[in-house]
């Protein structure tokens, strides 16, 4: 349904209602917002990408059950549950689609061609993520490129700073940079992260003496 935004599959009698004409709105822009959040992700790492295809792979599916169930799982809340649904059990995670997706009566949409095309981004984002899942650290050229970099001078000399937009980036390279968690100068830290005071105490010492143990 990322194609094309929830909205297109209101039955047309319901278009021009609320809260459809809501929804259409919020979801004018999906297409171009989830075309974007992709490169982005594929830009900044193969596991960045690979975790948000696995995501949407699984979110999809939900989204499938959920339409058993008589939910169409729409607006942000319910979103916002589909994107946490690894946390919830079978039961809670239905419960709390039905509760976020109330305003939305399942007789208002087209399911079966809703569910069709979930079947087909489902089965696209598989191909999709089959073509990435085998590509291993060591396959990985920009990966490879920033080890051998930070070896050589004049980045192995002193302190490095690596910034990046995505958790999921930031821990894979956390875990090639420091496989095996043997070298303590190696850290990383999180937005809104509590520890990441003591992180920068650590690594500018001079300038915050007031985060040292």
């Amino acid at each position: 349904y990322a194609r094309y935004g929830l909205w297109h599959y209101v039955t047309p009698r319901k278009q021009r209602q609320e809260p459809y004409v809501s929804l259409q709105r919020a979801g004018a822009n999906l297409c171009g917002l989830m075309r974007i959040l992709l490169f982005k992700r594929f830009e900044s790492s193969v596991d960045a990408f690979r975790e948000t295809i696995g995501r949407l792979e699984r979110m999809h599916g939900v989204f499938i059950r959920a339409l058993d169930e008589g939910i169409v799982p729409a607006g942000e809340d319910a979103q916002q549950i589909l994107y946490e649904s690894d946390n919830l059990e079978e039961r809670q995670l239905m419960d709390a689609l039905a509760e976020a997706s109330d305003r939305y009566a399942i007789r208002d949409f087209d399911v079966d061609r809703l569910r069709r095309h979930l079947e087909h981004d489902v089965e696209l984002l598989g191909r999709i993520r089959q073509l990435v899942e085998p590509i291993t650290p060591e396959m990985d050229d920009k990966l490879q490129t920033l080890i051998s970099r930070l070896g050589e001078p004049p980045l192995h000399e002193g302190k490095v700073l690596i910034f990046t937009q995505f958790a999921d980036t930031a821990r894979y390279l956390y875990e090639n940079l420091d496989p095996g968690g043997l070298r303590p100068e190696v850290d990383v830290i999180y937005s809104g992260d509590k520890s990441k005071a003591k992180v920068v105490g650590r690594f500018a010492p001079k300038a915050n003496p007031e985060y040292q143990m």
